[in-house]
């Protein structure tokens, strides 16, 4: 399985009731965006239940548990075999029905935008886009430094700020979602939780 294809399998879900949003006018755009930067910045760890769909359409869930910087958790339920996990430098795919998986750099995905010990989109050049609508906004991103890896969109209800899901288009347009449910912010979450097994080898597949 090649690394593009990883990034659509390990963070895939579907997002609805987007449509009709405006982009915002560049003065918004930039309030708003401040305001997201000091609302990531004040979450230090970040947990709750996930609802995802892969870009074949199937749906799979389970449990997720962040910790900045670069630390990153998906528990998926049977029958999804599948473990990711971030530990700062790599992000691992794990199949737990045998035990072995692939990794590749947590740099090389747009979820290192998240996921970073200082999040300001506005001073990286990392906004592509910003659209609005009553109670809930949409911001889309893109690591400057590779523009190749693709996009990361995060959709929050708006009052009060709050991160609801992130959909990851990839190079090749496939789009994936993550739909996060039951947060809970600033909980105490175990280092154990992000380390990656050591039978895993790094891998550029």
């Amino acid at each position: 399985m090649n690394r593009r294809s990883l990034i659509a399998v390990s963070f895939a879900a579907s997002i609805a009731g987007l449509a009709g949003l405006a982009a915002s006018p560049a003065s918004a755009q930039d309030s708003e965006i401040e305001r997201i930067n000091s609302y990531l910045n004040s979450i230090s760890t970040l947990a709750g239940n996930f609802v995802q769909v892969a870009p074949d359409g199937i749906v799979s869930e389970g449990q997720f548990f962040m910790r900045r910087p670069g630390r990153l958790r998906f528990e998926y339920k049977r029958p999804n075999p599948t473990l990711v996990i971030a530990d700062g430098f790599w992000v691992a795919v794990l199949d737990k029905t045998v035990g072995t998986g692939d990794r590749f750099p947590l740099s090389q995905t747009p979820l290192n935008l998240l996921l970073k010990d200082d999040v300001d989109l506005n001073a990286e050049g990392a906004i592509r886009n910003v659209e609005q609508t009553e109670g809930q906004l949409r911001v889309t991103a893109v690591d400057p430094s590779d523009e190749s890896q693709g996009d990361v969109t995060m959709v929050f209800d708006s009052n009060p700020l709050q991160l609801k899901q992130w959909i990851v288009t990839d190079p090749q347009g496939l789009t994936t979602t993550v739909a996060l449910r039951e947060t809970r912010a600033n909980v105490k979450l175990e280092a154990e939780l992000f380390v990656i097994p050591n039978n895993l080898d790094a891998s550029d597949n």
